[in-house]
Order: structure tokens, then sequence, then C-alpha cells
């Protein structure tokens, strides 16, 4: 959660009490990971698909490969970013509650 005392990195992982969280920092890192290891296999799909011979079916095959690869791979992305989306919205919900709690008891 934002607290104004915030702690470090490597602070928050080794706070047992778990008064301070890493998600979101942790989050977007695994994002960055995961829209490019999704765009690298995109793209070897599609030169799989488009410049070998697709499994001995030939231009039928090579034609669903240049359609069907980027369609996939952007629907990907669009699902996983949805995903990382909704899953940042609960920690957010949190933090804002405690806002909520914090500024009743004052």
């Amino acid at each position: 959660m934002s607290q104004p005392n915030e702690l470090g990195f490597f602070k928050s992982l080794f706070d047992f009490k778990i008064t301070s969280y890493i998600s979101m920092r942790v989050m977007r890192v695994i994002y960055a990971i995961m829209v490019v290891l999704t765009i690298v296999a995109g793209v070897l799909l599609f030169i799989q698909g488009v410049f070998f011979d697709g499994f001995g079916y030939g231009s039928t095959y090579k034609i669903i490969a240049a359609i069907g690869v980027p369609i996939a791979t952007l629907l990907y992305l669009i699902i996983l970013r949805l995903w990382f989306e909704f899953t940042a919205n609960f920690y957010r919900i949190g933090e804002n509650t405690a806002k909520l709690v914090a500024a009743q008891d004052k």
C-alpha cells in the first residue's frame, strides 16, 4: 500500500509484519516480461508459419498463419493487459479503503 513512509523494495520484501506491499512494483516487471515473451512468440510463430512448410499443409497453412497469428497475438496481449489491470485494481481498492479508514479515524 502507498504510505508516506513507504519502504524500499528489499525492506518491503523482508517486512514480516506485511505492512508494506511489493505487489504493484513486481507486477510492472512481470507484465513487461509477459509482453516481450508474447511478441517474440508471435513473431516466431509468424515466421514459422509463413516462411517454412507448415507441417506439410502448404499454402493454406501459410495464409491462415499470416492472418491468424497476428490476430491471436493481439488478442492475447489485450487479454493479458485486462488481467493485469483487473489484478492491479484490487490492490488499488485496498489502498483507497485504507485511506478512507485513516481519514475516518481523524
